[in-house]
């Protein structure tokens, strides 16, 4: 028989299984009902963080364009200028001796890179420095050694002297000194004059030039000599006013305009490559270009402006002159042009044999040429006058020869120059055409002689150099309200001539 604490208890329990039961069933109703809850948001990825400002490049080095390595190689480089070949000036390279026997195809074909050799070229700023490698450089590949210089190598670069210097014996001889001083004077010298010329090798470096922009593709080259130093046309593709100055140009491949010539000779243009004379050319103390060396004159060769000074420059150099006078003097004082140009000395090489004979010729083709150097009033008429090719001579003693009389024998105008009545080569018209052609030669009183209506001239009344209905003209009374005196020259005062009627 069941205790009434266990009927309790077991009553309890039934209860709370049977509300458990509805709950679970309320859930499942309540879950039916509801709609499916949303999907969850996508998950946004926050945007990466800007990169930083790069710091401004205002000069490019070789590490962040070209490595240095490339600049000194051949290899992957655009080959050399047009320009480069041509015979070089003698007068900048002067003449070299290379009693040598190199290659730098066989080196270069070995990767061997140029400061290998020329290891001073990356510190060079000046074009006196010696650049050539030194024997120490050469025992880095090759075994070099003083005491044997018929040294044998098996394998490798070679050791003995005559591989390199040319006129040394390759096997000992008789009468062939033994190893020391004796046997090292007969290695001829290397002889390379100073070039007479500016050049910075380091700061070219600096501006990411290769070698073969200057020197040209060595690697088809045995000995270099003067055909592999630059020459003017490779210095003016870069020198030309045009290149920016660096990388801050807004935009370097579009040519920046040429400023004013003054501002390129002088070099006050701010480039990058100066184009001023005097950035690769020597100067004087006083500022002009040096152009007299042992080894020559320097002159320009005509490939910039034309103006190549041959054996006829001096007499056909008016059109450069005049159309640039600023890089004339670069190289020239205005006391170098009026050694000729001062109207006083003729230079005895600028008219040829025979001049005087033939000069009328020209005189008569272009006369004010004559005028930039003599002074007519003196010197040419005073040749005429001396000659007796004038109106009248002035000088002592001699007889009144002229050309206008028909009977001279040095007669200087055409038949009818001076005949009373004007013809096809009367000289009427050359008078009303240009006046100061006659008065070059001609003194007042010549035209007086004749013009004049005073007594003691050729005609009673004078022949008239007016026109027709002069008087009663404007001009005349517009000539004596200026200066009355010019018309008593020939007219008389009081006369009617001196009354202009209007």
């Amino acid at each position: 028989m069941i205790s009434r604490h266990a009927r309790r208890l077991w009553g309890l329990l039934t209860a709370l299984l049977v509300v458990t039961t509805l709950l679970g069933d309320a859930d499942a109703r309540k879950k039916k009902e509801l709609p499916p809850p949303p999907p969850p948001p996508p998950v946004v990825e926050a945007p990466p963080p800007p990169p930083p400002p790069k710091p401004e490049v205002t000069e490019p080095t070789p590490a962040q364009n070209l490595q240095l390595a490339q600049l000194l190689s051949l290899k992957n480089l655009p080959p050399p200028h047009s320009t480069s070949r041509g015979e070089r000036s003698r007068v900048i390279y002067p003449d070299q001796t290379l009693p040598l026997r190199f290659s730098h195809r066989n080196h270069l074909s070995r990767d061997i890179a140029c400061d290998s050799c020329h290891q001073a070229a990356l510190s060079s700023t000046s074009a006196r420095d010696r650049l050539l490698p030194s024997e120490e450089d050469c025992a880095v590949c090759h075994p070099i050694d003083r005491a044997d210089p018929y040294k044998k190598t098996a394998v490798g670069a070679q050791a003995a002297c005559s591989t390199c210097h040319v006129g040394v014996p390759s096997e000992p001889g008789p009468e062939t000194p033994a190893a020391g001083k004796d046997f090292e004077s007969l290695v001829a010298r290397i002889v390379i004059p100073d070039p007479n010329l500016k050049f910075n090798h380091k700061q070219h470096l600096d501006k990411q030039i290769p070698c073969a922009t200057c020197h040209g593709d060595l690697s088809k080259v045995d000995l270099a000599t003067r055909a592999q130093l630059p020459t003017m046309a490779q210095c003016l593709a870069c020198h030309d006013s045009r290149m920016p100055m660096s990388s801050k140009a807004s935009n370097p491949a579009r040519p920046s305009p040429v400023e004013s010539k003054s501002g390129l000779l002088s070099g006050r243009v701010s480039r990058g490559p100066s184009p001023r004379c005097g950035t690769c050319h020597l100067q004087q103390s006083d500022g002009l270009l040096a152009t007299r060396f042992p080894s020559g004159v320097l002159a320009p060769s005509g490939m910039l402006r034309g103006d190549i000074h041959g054996m006829d420059w001096k007499n056909n150099h008016r059109q450069p002159a005049q159309a640039d006078p600023e890089y004339c003097a670069t190289c020239h004082k205005q006391s170098w042009c009026q050694s000729c140009h001062n109207g006083v000395v003729r230079p005895l090489d600028l008219h040829g044999g025979d001049y005087v004979s033939r000069h009328s010729i020209e005189a008569r083709r272009n006369q004010p040429d004559c005028g930039s150097c003599h002074r007519r009033q003196t010197f040419c008429l005073g040749c005429h006058e001396r000659l007796g090719v004038v109106a009248h001579s002035t000088l002592p003693t001699s007889p009144p020869v002229s050309s206008f009389f028909p009977g001279s024998s040095r007669r200087f105008h055409p038949d009818g120059w001076a005949s009373p009545t004007a013809g096809p080569g009367h000289h009427s018209w050359e008078a009303q055409r240009n006046l100061r052609t006659c008065a070059s030669c001609h003194r007042e009183e010549t035209c007086m002689d004749c013009h004049s209506s005073l007594p003691g001239g050729r005609f009673a009344q004078g022949k008239s150099p007016h026109g027709l209905d002069w008087i009663q003209s404007g001009r005349c009374q517009s000539l004596q309200s200026r200066n009355a005196r010019v018309c008593l020259k020939c007219h008389r005062d009081g006369t009617l001539q001196l009354s202009c009627q209007n």
